[in-house]
C-alpha cells in the first residue's frame, strides 16, 4: 500500500487495536457494539489496525471479517499496510538458539512465532494450541499432513520474532529474565492472565508495539498525536505511551491502566466503542 493511501483527512485519527482483552474478551466474546464501532470509524475515514502479540497465523478469523487498514503483529516484529509487508524484525538463528538453549536448561515449554507459522514444543503440543487458541488454524489441527512440521524442533530459525514460554512453578517469569533480559531480549510476563509468573513472552530488546507504530506513522507522515492505542496488557504499555491517546481496557492490567492516559469499560461492558465514541471515532 503506498503511503499516500493511508493520508488522513483533517481531524480524523489512526486507531491501533490491541486483540485479546480489548477487541476480543478472554472468554472468546466478541461484541457487537466493537465491531459496529470499528466499521463505524472507518466510514466515517478513521484508519484502524490491529496491534497485538499474535503472529498472522494465529489471529481470529472473525477479525478479518470486520476488515481493518493493517495490522501490528508479533508485538511489533511484523507490520502490514493492506497486503504489503512494511516491517519485519526477527531475531537471529544465533539469538533463537540463545533463547531456547535457557528454555531447555530450565525445563519450560514453549512456542515459537514467525510471521508465517506458530511452532509449539512438540512434547505439549495439543494443550499449549489449545491455551494459545490456534487448535483450529490451518496447518495446525492434529492429524494434518503439516502438523509433524510444525513444531519447535522444526522451526525456521532464521525468522523468529518471539517467543511465549510457561513453566510447572510460579518462578518461570523471574528465571527467564535473570537469564536473557541483559542479553539483547525483552522478557514480560502478563499476558496470558492464567499463567501470570509462570510464563511469560521473549522478544528482542527494542522491538515492541510502540516502537513499531513509532517507526509506522514516521515513514507515513503522520504526527504521533493524530494516534489512539487502545490496549489492557503488559505488551500494550509501549503502545499506550507513544501513542497521542493511550486508553486502557477496564479490564486491564494494572501496569497498563498506570501506563495510559484514560480507562475505559471493560470488553463485556462495551469499552471500545465507549472509547471511540468518547474520541469522536463514531
Amino acid at each position: 500500500m503506498d503511503r499516500d493511501q493511508v493520508i488522513l483527512e483533517q481531524g480524523r485519527r489512526i486507531v491501533f487495536l490491541d486483540v485479546d482483552g480489548t477487541i476480543i474478551a478472554h472468554d472468546g466474546t466478541l461484541p457487537t457494539s466493537t465491531i459496529d464501532a470499528i466499521r463505524c470509524a472507518r466510514a466515517a475515514g478513521h484508519r484502524v489496525l490491529l496491534a497485538t502479540g499474535r503472529s498472522p497465523s494465529e489471529l481470529d478469523p472473525r477479525l478479518a471479517a470486520i476488515d481493518f487498514d493493517g495490522a501490528v503483529l508479533g508485538a511489533g516484529a511484523f507490520v502490514r499496510l493492506g497486503e504489503d509487508w512494511m516491517m519485519q524484525r526477527t531475531m537471529s538463528e544465533e539469538q533463537a538458539r540463545r533463547m531456547i538453549d535457557v528454555f531447555l536448561r530450565l525445563d519450560l515449554d514453549y512456542v515459537l512465532q514467525a510471521r508465517d507459522g506458530v511452532y509449539p514444543v512438540s512434547s505439549r503440543r495439543e494443550e499449549m494450541r489449545r491455551m494459545l487458541g490456534i487448535e483450529d488454524r490451518p496447518g495446525l489441527r492434529a492429524g494434518e499432513q503439516l502438523d509433524a512440521e510444525h513444531v519447535a524442533e522444526k522451526a525456521p530459525l532464521d525468522a523468529i520474532a518471539k517467543a511465549i514460554f510457561l513453566g510447572r512453578s510460579a518462578d518461570a517469569f523471574d528465571q527467564v529474565h535473570a537469564a536473557l533480559a541483559e542479553d539483547g531480549f525483552t522478557v514480560i510476563t502478563g499476558t496470558i492472565p492464567h499463567l501470570s509468573t509462570g510464563g511469560g513472552e521473549v522478544s528482542l530488546a527494542g522491538v515492541n508495539k510502540g516502537a513499531a507504530i513509532r517507526d509506522l506513522l514516521a515513514y507515513l507522515e503522520i504526527g504521533l498525536e493524530a494516534s489512539i492505542g487502545i490496549g489492557d496488557n503488559n505488551n500494550d504499555l509501549e503502545m499506550l505511551q507513544v501513542a497521542g491517546v493511550g486508553i486502557a481496557m477496564g479490564n486491564g492490567t494494572s501496569a497498563a491502566k498506570a501506563a495510559a492516559d484514560e480507562v475505559t469499560g471493560t470488553v463485556a461492558e462495551g469499552g471500545l466503542a465507549q472509547a471511540f465514541a468518547r474520541h469522536g471515532l463514531v
